[in-house]
Parts: C-alpha cells; sequence; structure tokens
C-alpha cells in the first residue's frame, strides 16, 4: 500500500512486547495506548504505540500504578502551556527517580542476602546428604556464627517455625 503509513496489528503488539492480548486491550481501554481500526474490524496501532506499550510495562514492572502512568503520559497535554508541562513532568520525574534510587537499594542488599542464603545453604545441602537430622545444625562448625549469615538463611532454614 504505497503512501499509507505501516500499523501494527494486535499480533505485532503482542510479538513486540510479551503482552497478552487482554493486557493490550485493557491499556487501550483505560486510554492509555491508542488504536484505529482496519475496515475489517482489527486493531491497527502505529509503530509508537508499541514503544508507548514497552514504556508502560517497564513502569508497571518498576512498581507505577496504572494512574501514575496515565498522569506521566497526559502530562503535556493536560498542561496549560509546554513551560508548565515542563516544570510539571520535571518535577514527577525527580520525585519517580528518588523512589526507584531506594527501591534499587532495597533490591540490592536483596539479591546480596539471597544470594549469601543460597550459599550458606549450599553447604547444608551436603550435610542433609549425610545426616537428616535437623540437632546436627544447631551445632554445625561449618557455617560462621548465627549472627553473621544472610538474614534470609536465618528466617528460612535456621528459624525454629
Amino acid at each position: 500500500m504505497a503512501g499509507t503509513a505501516r500499523t501494527l496489528s494486535l499480533k505485532d503488539m503482542l510479538a513486540g512486547s510479551g503482552c497478552t492480548p487482554r493486557t493490550v486491550r485493557f491499556y487501550e481501554r483505560e486510554g492509555l495506548l491508542r488504536a484505529t481500526r482496519t475496515r475489517g474490524g482489527h486493531r491497527a496501532f502505529s509503530p509508537e504505540e508499541l514503544d508507548r506499550l514497552n514504556f508502560i510495562v517497564a513502569l508497571r514492572e518498576a512498581g507505577w500504578s496504572l494512574e501514575e502512568i496515565a498522569e506521566l503520559l497526559a502530562v503535556r497535554g493536560a498542561a496549560t502551556s509546554d513551560r508548565d508541562a515542563c516544570r510539571q513532568l520535571d518535577h514527577t520525574l525527580r520525585t519517580r527517580l528518588g523512589e526507584l534510587e531506594r527501591k534499587l537499594d532495597v533490591l540490592t542488599r536483596l539479591r546480596s542476602d539471597l544470594e549469601g542464603t543460597r550459599k550458606a545453604l549450599a553447604v547444608c545441602s551436603e550435610c542433609t546428604q549425610a545426616s537428616p537430622d535437623r540437632a546436627c545444625c544447631r551445632d554445625c562448625k561449618r557455617l560462621p556464627a548465627p549472627a553473621e549469615l544472610p538474614r534470609g538463611f536465618r528466617l528460612t532454614w535456621r528459624s525454629d517455625g
């Protein structure tokens, strides 16, 4: 079709994002994505909408609510001027970046703890093959003192509950 802009089908959107059809249709109903209809009634998306969908998915994975995403995507259109939109978008992004940094710190510490838990568990795995008795765990000399063990290990393996 010469002269017409290339559009993406729902199937293209799914392949390019990993989303389900239900998710794409939901985002469209919520006004986060825009689609036109073909003569046959099928959804047709611009290539920019795939980029938008992947941005939405990334924000959702980072913990943003749909309302927060909708507000972010609507800043420029809702502002009285581009200057106001710039200020508002900058403020929103500055705030969200601070939240993201705090979340990254928590995730980094958690990853370290869980990696340490797996290492300690590997030591225990060798012992459980030789002796399934839990009593020997309390007197284990192969692991550091309980206070030095990762929290995840203490709470999942060394706990009495």
